[in-house]
């Protein structure tokens, strides 16, 4: 009946194959069309929220459609609790999720991105016939509207009538959803919710909740423009890995501002400071990138979404921002247990590390006069590396074991580290074993490392015996790590062969829902 082709988060895009025919997801179910899908729609008897009321009475009067999750009567809950009933309704179960008479133009995109497969328009029929002509972000009075500017037919036929504006409002509705349907819909739905502060407390809400199918490496940049971005799935789900992971070799430390350009090392500011001191690590030092809301030990820069993200480098910091940042900084340097503490940094940058010195009593060694690319500067931070004498160790090498561990929960270990940052490939032997995966900021494996995360049973999918070509579908899967998250590169195998892909679903997905499960992408035999 459904079938999944990938996620977005919560949200997701397939098809619904019934009677020959196939929709696709997300849609919106339009009732001025008398559209086939409700004839195979059992919506019950009673709302889906009288659970919350009688759970008895609503066991006998709920919906028993086998195919859908149709869930009623939403309209009558605050913004907190529709959250949570929409969250564990898409929780339960891998249905299709049908939100009966609850779109909006205005809130289509958030109930997308927390869940929602199938809209319908029946409020903006219920508008139209109550003289309402809707927009993206507002109602208006339909009488009132002079300057059109919509490219709808009934807009441009001048049909303001009931029907016409019917036919108005879910145009609207439609071309809202299909803007929705993007790699960055995060980025969309925070921009998207600020014109309304219900839908902006409801993603406050929502990201609270776990959010455990959210991908952990994407092509996606991640914009980073408001006090949400604190909470995206993402930002919380690198700053507490990378501190799990954080081994750091050396014994000193150099704090660095962020810069536009990704990776830090590839920028105008960094590359200035290291043609000044050189390849720093081989004097001992560590780096940490400080940036808002990320924190970045230059062995994680090459990680999504420190890879691949975009905030304002102004140097103008809010009180939150210091103080979020700051707090993790403290983690990570506690964790380092540093001799010699260097901050290069100036502006709001310096504000957050005084504030971790304060913090934890630390002894900072300051090095900027004005700008962190001054001569001045530079000069003193040149005589503080020199002067030092901390046991060296390979940047490169370091990287790669930190993104390893931060991937695959395990340690590889390389011999020779081969191409031009960040495009670099790790050998073992004359066997290439990893390269950087710089489109996801991840690594991409070869089949060696897959051998290995099969024998210690990490990041596998257990397929029938069959050999795939281009896709492995869920209906083939015998068993999947329940940590595997959509975009995640996996390995699979069965008695005859194994090979490497990238996960189009959860691993626990695979195995209760149908549609693609992995891209594949190398092929070997035992």
């Amino acid at each position: 009946m459904f079938r999944q082709e990938r996620r977005l988060g919560f949200a997701r895009i397939g098809f619904i194959e019934f009677e020959g025919e196939k929709i696709r997801t997300p849609t919106l179910i339009d009732f001025t069309e008398k559209p086939k899908l409700l004839k195979i729609m059992d919506f019950g008897k009673a709302p889906t929220v009288l659970k919350e009321i009688d759970e008895s009475r609503f066991e006998i009067l709920k919906s028993k459609d086998e195919n859908f999750i149709i869930a009623t009567g939403l309209s009558t809950l605050n913004a907190r609790e529709l959250v949570e009933y929409i969250y564990n309704l898409r929780k339960s179960s891998y249905k299709p999720l049908y939100a009966v008479a609850m779109a909006t133009p205005k809130n289509i995109p958030l109930l997308y991105y927390m869940g929602v497969d199938l809209f319908d328009n029946i409020l903006a029929i219920v508008k139209a016939y109550q003289g309402i002509y809707m927009t993206e972000f507002d109602e208006l009075d339909a009488d009132k509207v002079r300057d059109v500017v919509c490219n709808c037919p009934s807009c441009q036929n001048g049909d303001f009538s009931e029907k016409g504006l019917a036919k108005h409002n879910t145009f609207v509705m439609k071309r809202v959803l299909s803007m929705a349907i993007r790699d960055d819909l995060r980025n969309f739905v925070e921009a998207w919710v600020k014109f309304d502060p219900n839908l902006t407390a409801m993603l406050r809400f929502f990201d609270k909740l776990s959010n455990n199918c959210y991908p952990r490496f994407s092509k996606s940049k991640v914009v980073m423009t408001t006090e949400h971005s604190f909470n995206r799935p993402e930002v919380r789900y690198f700053l507490r890995r990378a501190l799990d992971c954080y081994n750091p070799k050396g014994k000193a430390l150099i704090l660095l501002p962020c810069s536009a350009r990704k990776p830090y090392l590839k920028s105008r500011t960094h590359s200035i400071v290291r043609s000044y001191i050189g390849n720093i690590s081989k004097r001992g030092f560590e780096e940490i990138v400080i940036s808002s809301p990320l924190v970045v030990p230059r062995v994680f820069e090459l990680t999504y979404p420190a890879m691949n993200y975009d905030v304002a480098v102004s140097g103008d910091w809010s009180l939150d921002e210091i103080e979020f940042v700051s707090d993790w900084l403290c983690k990570f340097v506690e964790k380092g247990k540093f001799e010699l503490i260097v901050g290069h940094v100036a502006g709001g940058y310096k504000k957050v590390v005084e504030r971790v010195s304060d913090k934890l009593g630390l002894d900072v060694v300051w090095t900027v006069e004005k700008e962190v690319t001054d001569v001045d500067s530079l000069k003193r931070l040149k005589e503080v590396v020199e002067k030092s004498n901390f046991e060296g160790f390979d940047l490169y090498e370091s990287i790669f074991e930190h993104m390893a561990n931060y991937q695959f929960d395990t340690s590889f270990y390389v011999e020779k580290v081969k191409g031009r940052y960040p495009n670099l490939e790790f050998y073992a032997g004359k066997e290439r074993i990893a390269r950087i995966d710089t489109n996801y900021g991840c690594l991409d494996i070869d089949l060696p490392l897959a051998k290995t995360l099969i024998e210690e049973k990490k990041f596998c999918v257990e397929i029938d015996e069959f050999t795939p070509k281009g896709t492995i579908f869920a209906v083939g899967v015998k068993s999947a790590d329940e940590r595997i998250k959509p975009n995640d590169v996996v390995v699979f195998y069965n008695s005859k062969i194994f090979g490497v892909g990238r996960a189009l679903m959860c691993g626990e997905e695979m195995l209760e829902n149908d549609g693609k499960a992995v891209d594949v992408k190398k092929v070997g035999s035992w």
